[in-house]
């Protein structure tokens, strides 16, 4: 039996087929947020708000445009991106991750257990970060790459509080609701992704799973959200109602998922979606998402108003460093199930 059966008979979401035109959906929305950003809390912003909360609830996904974020810090950031990627293997080998820390470079990364096909280069905010106590690891030999991607986590951060704003008020909640959570103290990172047509394990004299067959498998972003750039080749697809959607190319829109703590502060209102990237089989596709994600010691549980609003809370609280270091295990090698938002369901 293939992998492909084996997945068809156990009821894996990747086995799903993928949906032709959808006539009657409505589409992922792109939403102008201008107006959000210089104000949220004013009248000219409440559209936007009302289009997010609607495509929360719908899709999880929606994509933005007058996000703030200038063109020439994201050349240059793509301009980085390639570099880094084209290193000799070797150099990239010199910087990669391991259990205890994540930051750096990897070609042999899990979802659920499944390998992915692809190479990723993950850094956070500078300094010893508050989960793993560790720090970020930097190519030497690229002297312009680490300003560059320091200067994108900051606008991806400013971007992202603006965003978490607009999710508040969706959910009948003062902007600044959940900024304490995140405002100075997030550990949020970025994430460089480099989807090859080939294996990168292929060659290589080192122990991994099978032959990866996805770029990456189904799942959900563990943290509140995610703000991702990316390049002009398809792959991303979000999972809704048996069918897999093709997530369309916008030039200078990002798009933006909502994540697993957003569905448990929500009480499961705002849906964390599930979404993967398709194996390249042609050309190479590059993407940058940014992970915001709370304080280390943040007590995520379901919000009181969300509660009285549903009869009850559907989630014990999850203590933000533990589910990150576990989730981070199981992306790292083997080591058991990826921790899932599921096993605090009540």
């Amino acid at each position: 039996m293939t992998r492909s059966d084996q997945r068809a008979a156990s009821g894996d979401l990747d086995s799903r087929p993928v949906a032709g035109d959808p006539a009657g959906l409505q589409p992922i929305p792109v939403i102008d947020i201008a107006a959000l950003l210089r104000k949220p809390g004013a009248a000219a912003a409440r559209e936007a708000v009302d289009l997010i909360a609607a495509a929360c609830r719908a899709w999880g996904f929606f994509q933005v445009v007058n996000h703030g974020i200038g063109q020439a810090l994201i050349d240059e950031v793509w301009r980085q991106t390639h570099a880094l990627f084209d290193l000799p293997v070797k150099r990239k080998l010199a910087l990669l991750r391991s259990r205890d820390n994540p930051w750096g470079y990897n070609n042999n990364e899990l979802t659920k257990n499944q390998r992915d096909r692809k190479e990723i280069f993950d850094f956070t905010t500078e300094g010893t970060d508050p989960i793993y106590g560790q720090r970020n690891r930097w190519p030497a030999d690229l002297p312009g790459f680490r300003p560059v991607m320091n200067a994108y986590l900051a606008a991806c951060t400013d971007l992202s509080l603006g965003l978490l704003a607009g999710f508040c008020l969706g959910l009948g909640l003062p902007a600044d609701f959940l900024r304490r959570d995140f405002d100075g103290n997030h550990t949020g990172f970025v994430r460089l992704n480099y989807y090859p047509v080939h294996d990168p394990m292929d060659g290589l004299d080192s122990d991994h799973l099978p032959d990866a067959d996805l770029g990456i498998h189904h799942h959900t972003d563990a943290g509140a959200l995610t703000v991702l750039l990316q390049d002009d080749v398809h792959g991303l697809q979000v999972y809704r109602d048996g069918y897999w959607y093709d997530v369309p190319v916008i030039p200078g829109a990002l798009v933006i998922n909502t994540g697993d703590m957003l569905q448990v502060w929500s009480n499961d209102t705002y849906r964390a979606a599930i979404h993967r990237v398709r194996a390249m089989d042609a050309r190479a596709r590059y993407s940058i998402p940014f992970f915001l994600n709370p304080a280390a010691d943040c007590r995520v549980s379901p919000l009181p108003s969300m509660v009285a609003a549903a009869g009850k809370g559907y989630y014990r609280p999850i203590v933000w460093g533990e589910f990150r270091g576990r989730r981070s295990d199981g992306d790292y090698a083997d080591y058991g199930d990826e921790v899932q938002i599921a096993q605090y369901r009540l």
